[in-house]
């Protein structure tokens, strides 16, 4: 089985077609193409492995790679390190490891920190601190001083790179070792481990049809808060998450409040892995009624969970498949009893020959790559090499047109070459540059016309969003203004809690029907200065616009993985100043409403500022993409600009003595109809590339 199989493919097929339009555009228009190449070579699938401390990631990926023991297990809280393992990219070395060290600025920026990744580490872990992140990564730094001495100061923002990579090299800096908390002068291993911010392992790995990035995030829900800020920082790289659960105690609220990161957009690549199936009591009986639990428990929290992959698999069962050693035969053999024949006969509906085939299939690991290899096909893959296909179509169809038009131009030249006609002739190149220019200014006009058009409804949409925002939150407020009155009132002076859930809920619906809004609003902007563009460009430029069009624009949907923190507020009842003696304190509502009213900004407005700020800039996104696609109608006209422009400058002595000269006036019409042959080939290449881009399957068309 190959992972990805369907889209190396594709990219192949599309890489071939451009590679094909690269060599028909000719020096002068390649440039367009040279860029979607690069970007067809770098197209990388980058998955996350998530999960809580222990849930057995790093086993995980040393079964799913088919390495045992390769990555630590047993990390030690004073690391933070993320692992990515490099699998088949291009220009990676074929094997080896490189350690990034933390510089300064990295530190500055966990210590002091983004309030985006405070909110997703509260979402998290309830109870989270800013002091305690603060403190933890003061001690960490404090603790890589203390063991790297003076060597410390000359390996920040430094990295070292190996040749070949051992799990003795990699517990050196993701691993403190089991001394770590005992005292330095105790711990034999790490000696990087509190200094190293990323480690990349390059891999070669046949069974990849593509290239994959997949990331071993230190992990979520953990005392030392510094790994949770890690993992935070690592979701919005990637496309793609398995996130693993133990089968013990599956979906707790803690794996809840981790997907409720991930939205309806990234759910669809999420793949659920229940892991250590083997340890459970019963596997062949409790399985199914436990994934069963874990599907309804999920739709229940979750409306976009019903496209999620819920698999069971254990990272121990695949390891011990793949050892080869003394101790794992025996374990092997333990395992291999009735119970795991009855569950593969239930689940698989088959039983393998051989006991690692049987041990290898229950793992459940091939079903997870058959799940993670259907989501690059048809998933987030799917999705990122449309907008590249798109974008190749749309430049095919703008080279198309200019070539038409070159084509047209050098066969009236062909028929004008003659004695006479050479004087005119170069008074018709001058006159059609400058109805390039009026042409070129036209559509230059209208992309100028556009920005304040798209500033406006950007603005528009942001104005509403915050006054809906305000409405909704003093609504809020009021509701629980009233409810401390009415407890006042009788007499309850009992902490008061706080959900922020709701209001959580309802602020998250008005942002993604605003951001619908803008989109609708900026995407009809697009098109109506794409349609007068493109209806001033085909006056010269006849199907110019053919293959331009606004689809596969980023940011169809409002996506973040920036939650607003569900834990609930809790505020005291606050006394009056003064009550008679012979009274016990009256509790004082105005006095508590406005420190409720202080809290619960204090708790949104880091989250609003942000997320307003990241749904803006997806606004902003799509709508420079959507104008970088009429831009493309500029660009062919300052093409067509250039190519007359050096035909006038190259043919401009010749045509003045064409009058004079017979023998030179043959030699110019040959060496214009080479140019118009040219022409006919290229064009020729572009119908035929054309045809390949507008094939229902890229694949079969290649």
């Amino acid at each position: 089985m190959e992972i990805g199989a369907l889209q190396r493919t594709r990219i192949a097929a599309l890489r071939r077609i451009v590679a094909d339009l690269e060599e028909a555009a000719g020096c002068e228009a390649r440039a367009p193409f040279e860029r979607l190449r690069l970007r067809l070579d770098g197209w990388t699938a980058r998955v996350a492995v998530i999960g809580q401390v222990k849930a057995g990631k790093s086993s995980f990926l040393n079964a799913f790679v088919g390495a045992p023991g390769l990555l630590p297990s047993d990390v030690n809280p004073w690391t933070s390190a993320v692992t990515n393992l490099r699998i088949n990219l291009p220009g990676d070395p074929a094997g080896g490891a490189c350690f990034r060290f933390f510089d300064e600025a990295a530190w500055e920026e966990i210590v002091e920190g983004d309030p985006r990744v405070r909110a997703l580490a509260e979402e998290m872990l309830p109870g989270f601190d800013s002091g305690i992140l603060l403190r933890q990564a003061q001690e960490m730094k404090a603790r890589a001083q203390a063991r790297l001495g003076l060597a410390y100061g000359g390996l920040l923002g430094r990295a070292h790179r190996y040749d070949s990579v051992t799990p003795e090299v990699l517990q050196a800096y993701v691993c403190a070792g089991p001394g770590a908390d005992a005292g330095l002068e105790d711990s034999g291993l790490g000696p990087y481990s509190a200094l190293t911010r990323e480690a990349e392992l390059y891999l070669r790995l046949p069974e990849f049809a593509v290239p994959v990035v997949l990331t071993d995030t230190p992990g979520v829900n953990d005392p030392f808060l510094v790994r949770d800020e890690v993992t935070c920082r690592s979701l919005d790289r990637a496309d793609i998450f398995i996130i693993l659960l133990s089968a013990h105690q599956p979906l707790t609220e803690a794996d809840l409040a981790l997907l409720r990161m991930l939205p309806a957009e990234r759910a669809r690549n999420v793949i659920l892995v229940l892991n250590r199936i083997d340890e459970l009591d019963e596997m062949d009986a409790e399985i199914e009624p436990l994934l069963s639990d874990v599907a309804e428990r999920l739709r229940a929290a979750l409306p976009a969970a019903a496209a999620i992959s819920i698999l069971p698999g254990s990272a121990w069962l695949a390891e011990l498949a793949l050892r080869e050693d003394a101790e794992a035969r025996a374990l092997r053999k333990a395992a291999d009893g009735p119970a795991l024949r009855r569950y593969l006969l239930a689940r698989c509906g088959r039983v393998p020959e051989t006991e690692a085939g049987r041990l290898r299939l229950a793992s459940g690991m091939e079903e997870v790559k058959r799940t993670l290899g259907s989501l690059i096909d048809l998933g987030a893959g799917h999705r990122q090499l449309a907008a590249l296909h798109e974008a190749v179509r749309a430049e095919t169809g703008a080279l198309v047109a200019l070539t038409k038009r070159e084509r047209r131009s050098l066969a009236q030249q062909v028929e004008s070459v003659s004695g006479s006609a050479a004087a005119r002739f170069r008074m018709e190149i001058r006159g059609e540059m400058a109805q390039l220019s009026d042409l070129r200014r036209g559509i230059e006009e209208r992309l100028e016309q556009l920005t304040p058009t798209t500033d406006r409804i950007l603005a528009r949409g942001a104005a509403t969003l915050r006054q809906t925002v305000e409405t909704a939150i003093r609504a809020f407020l009021e509701r629980h203004r009233d409810a401390l009155a009415a407890r006042a009132a009788a007499g309850d002076r009992r902490p008061m809690s706080v959900d922020l859930a709701q209001l959580g809920r309802l602020l998250d619906r008005e942002l993604s029907e605003d951001y619908r809004r803008t989109r609708s609003a900026a995407d009809e902007a697009l098109a109506e200065a794409l349609a007068e563009a493109a209806g001033l460009a085909s006056e010269r430029f006849p199907g110019v616009a053919a293959g331009l069009s606004l689809h596969g624009l980023p940011h169809e949907e409002f996506a973040t993985s920036l939650t607003l923190a569900r834990r609930p507020l809790t505020v005291d009842m606050i006394a009056r100043r003064s009550w008679a003696f012979w009274r016990g304190p009256e509790a004082d509502p105005v006095r508590t409403f406005e420190a409720l009213r202080r809290i619960t900004l204090a708790e949104l407005l880091p989250w609003l500022q942000k997320i307003l700020a990241a749904a803006a800039e997806a606004k902003a996104l799509r709508i420079e993409t959507g104008k970088e696609r009429i831009g493309i109608l500029l660009a062919t006209v300052d093409r067509a600009m250039a190519e007359r422009a050096e035909r006038l400058q190259s043919d401009a002595a010749v045509l003045a003595q064409l009058a004079a000269d017979p023998v030179r006036a043959a030699q110019m019409s040959n060496r214009l109809q080479s140019r118009l042959e040219v022409l006919e080939r290229r064009l020729q290449i572009l119908a035929i590339c054309d045809s390949r881009l507008a094939h229902p399957s890229l694949a079969d068309a290649a």
